[in-house]
């Protein structure tokens, strides 16, 4: 990975460490949950986010690359595994 998008990646998994610190930081405190659960909604966006600009990269560099390799088989079976992990 590299580029914006390595960037991009980066930014994103730090904003998601702030997030889960803070909700660490809640339930030590006790917080209302209600209040822990939008802020581990964020968490869980941001890893959301995170997670579909790595697939983006790895299909247009990685997945691309084999391919031209004459990989198909194993392509199709690494699409399989994301698809069942996506949904």
């Amino acid at each position: 990975m590299q580029g914006k998008k390595k960037e991009e990646t980066l930014r994103r998994l730090r904003t998601s460490v702030g997030h889960l610190k803070a909700v660490e930081q809640m339930v030590t405190e006790d917080r209302y949950c209600a209040d822990i659960l939008l802020q581990l909604s964020a968490v869980i966006a941001s890893l959301k986010k995170t997670s579909n600009i790595i697939l983006e990269n790895h299909l247009e560099t990685c997945l691309r690359a084999a391919m031209r390799r004459g990989e198909d088989e194993e392509v199709i079976r690494e699409l399989k595994s994301f698809l069942n992990f996506k949904i």
